[in-house]
């Protein structure tokens, strides 16, 4: 799975913490590096930091024009 492609685009990640508490966000990729995704989280309103091994699934959001 690569995330990478993402970079500046919204995506639904489903994520699994340390926890391994499993978690469904819509998140907007700002930069990957050494294994770590800055987003902003959009359902949180916040930035944060996701580690690339712990992402289970993304899906890019798909805007329709109306």
């Amino acid at each position: 799975m690569s995330i990478a492609k993402y970079v500046g685009r919204a995506v639904v990640i489903v994520y699994m913490d340390k926890k391994e508490r499993i978690s469904k966000r819509t998140i907007r990729v700002i930069r990957i590096d050494a294994g770590t995704i800055y987003a902003f989280d959009m359902s949180r309103n916040a930035p944060r930091r996701f580690a690339s091994e712990r992402i289970l699934a993304v899906q890019p959001v798909i805007v329709h024009a109306s």
